[in-house]
């Protein structure tokens, strides 16, 4: 409890005494749910009017949708909540977190309800949590089940004059392989085999679960998609046809009344408009604070970046190792901050920087608690730079793993040729061409190059051996490049927990010894203004268009990656 939290606390709890003065018009709440909700608010270092340009587009977070299912669960004026889902263009692993706020509105007595104008697979996942489902009459459902598609550009490029002159460990690294083969091999089936059993068997889970719905019997009705309306309803995967603006005359049917009325009506409001009429808690700044420090994208030397508006490419935002060093240095530094979050999003990237970025968490864990968060994915360099962590947490649908390396080049002789351009060359050194664009490695060459790539593969696998508590044979097993589901991943030992931020906090807050019920607070560390030079290590006794173009400079700098196959993608 700090003094200067009095004014602020003080205002606000004559703000929920005036809000408290209206009595009607909460019964239900409709949320528009849209877009990709990434795990909290980001936090960008801009002047004050750049700040509020469309350059820097604001989505709804996880975090900001948390703090909406506390205000709504805890105000005994709320009925309900109507969730209206728009365009999702968040992975099974977020939708994941949002369906745990839907169920703890639901234990926290709010009737839930879901309405969409026709769902897929993944929207329908969502919307199973909810007591009640409803389409419009015109409405249909698309649960048609679960893909993947691999594609292959060795001959296309061939067409061109290109070859992918690439080099993997292991089996199932299977990243380079969309440049370097025609065809899927074994290993590669097997593992997207793998994993679409693992989220195919999360999503007949939830769906019975959510629906009092056999599970036997929910890939039966999978197969039978699309369904109309009419014959959803029929067969138990939704509750009503109704258009939106019949939304309120339903639920007044079911009983909920307003007084000193004769018809039964319930009202619908906003969230904009709701917002301004909840209890917002009254909370002190803690001296004690939980940390989180973000690693979103592909892991790259140098600065962070994020290009100012999504792109259709797996470079959206690109994590430099310079960056989440610092912060991670930040978070060692602060004497407040008892223990940190590591947020970790990323299908891997530079192995040196992957390395630069393992060295600091390793460093900060020696001194406090290191609480690892997976999002969407965190494999190959993303998976490398969680291993020393105290914990590890993921959600169930959470692309984790990928133990592997891969690396070489793309050789552009032949496009050259067929292009008429010529070419010659003065060196000084034998291997001065090693990473040559105009010609195939040699045997000599190559053989440097897998030399090069197994030495880090080994490495690879003792940090994992090392933070994880595993032999050597026993990752080797798990290892080879292969990926995981987190579901996998914990049976495998690869990960402690599944669960979303929640379940980091309440780790780390134990990790920490601190009071399980008591609030802390919670902050970003970003890194500071100034550069920090590292502590010696503890010892024993010491308990835009310009990001596209940083990236495209790291990618031909560097020529072994710990990447992941971002191909590999579950759609509905």
């Amino acid at each position: 409890m700090r003094l200067l939290d009095f004014p602020g606390n003080g205002l606000q709890a004559i703000r929920n005494l005036i809000r408290s003065l209206r009595r009607r018009g909460l019964d239900f709440i409709v949320l528009q749910l849209e877009g990709s909700f990434p795990e909290r608010t980001p936090q960008r270092r801009a002047p004050f009017p750049l700040k509020m340009l469309p350059i820097f587009p604001s989505e709804v977070s996880l975090e900001q949708m948390r703090y909406a299912g506390d205000l709504i669960g805890g105000d005994p004026r709320i009925k309900g909540v109507i969730f209206r889902l728009g365009t999702l263009r968040a992975g099974p692993p977020t939708l994941h977190s949002l369906r745990r706020t839907i169920q703890k509105l639901r234990a926290d007595g709010k009737k839930t309800v879901a309405w969409m104008t026709s769902a897929g697979t993944w929207d329908y996942y969502l919307a199973s949590a909810c007591d009640e489902v409803i389409l419009p009459p015109s409405g249909s459902l698309n649960v048609l089940g679960l893909r993947s598609e691999a594609l292959f550009l060795k001959e296309t490029l061939a067409m061109a004059g290109v070859k992918a002159d690439l080099e993997s460990i292991a089996e199932y690294k299977v990243a380079p392989d969309m440049f370097r083969r025609s065809t899927m091999t074994e290993p590669h089936r097997e593992m997207l085999d793998s994993i679409l059993d693992s989220y195919y068997g999360e999503l007949i889970s939830a769906i019975a679960g959510g629906r009092g719905l056999q599970q036997a019997h929910v890939p039966d009705l999978i197969d039978s998609m699309p369904l109309a309306s009419d014959d959803a309803i029929r067969a138990g995967l939704i509750d009503a046809a109704l258009y939106e603006d019949e939304l309120a005359e339903y639920l007044a049917d079911q009983g909920e009344t307003l007084e000193n009325d004769d018809r039964k009506k319930v009202s619908l409001v906003t969230w904009e408009n709701a917002a301004r009429w909840l209890h917002h808690p009254v909370r002190w700044t803690t001296r004690k604070r939980i940390g989180v420090v973000s690693l979103e994208g592909m892991i790259v030397p140098g600065e962070s970046r994020r290009m100012p508006a999504p792109l259709p490419l797996p470079v959206e935002a690109q994590a430099g190792a310079e960056t989440v060093g610092q912060a991670l240095r930040q978070a060692e530094a602060d004497p407040h901050t008892v223990a940190t979050i590591l947020y970790v999003n990323s299908p891997g990237g530079s192995s040196i920087a992957s390395d630069l970025i393992w060295r600091e968490v390793h460093r900060l864990r020696e001194r406090k608690p290191v609480v690892v968060l997976m999002g969407d994915q965190a494999a190959s360099g993303g998976y490398y730079v969680s291993t020393p962590a105290s914990r590890i947490i993921a959600r169930p649908t959470t692309m984790t793993g990928s133990i592997g390396i891969w690396g070489g080049k793309l050789v552009l002789g032949e496009l050259y040729e067929k292009l008429g351009i010529g070419s010659e060359e003065v060196q000084r050194g034998a291997r001065a061409d090693l990473y040559s664009s105009f010609k195939p490695f040699s045997e000599e060459e190559r053989e440097q190059v897998r030399r090069e790539l197994g030495d880090f593969y080994v490495r690879f696998k003792r940090v994992v051996a090392e933070g994880r508590r595993l032999t050597k044979e026993r990752v080797e097993e798990i290892a080879r490049g292969r990926v995981w589901t987190g579901e996998q991943a914990k049976e495998i030992g690869l990960v402690d927990e599944l669960g979303d931020f929640e379940t980091a906090l309440t780790i780390a807050k134990k990790l920490a010894e601190l009071d399980p019920e008591e609030h802390y607070t919670v902050v970003q560390i970003l890194p500071p203004d100034q550069d920090l030079i590292p502590r010696s290590f503890p010892t024993a006794e010491e308990s835009s268009l310009a990001s596209l173009l940083g990236l495209l400079r790291a990618l031909t700098q560097e020529h072994v990656w710990a990447v992941a196959p971002w191909i590999v993608r579950v759609r509905g």
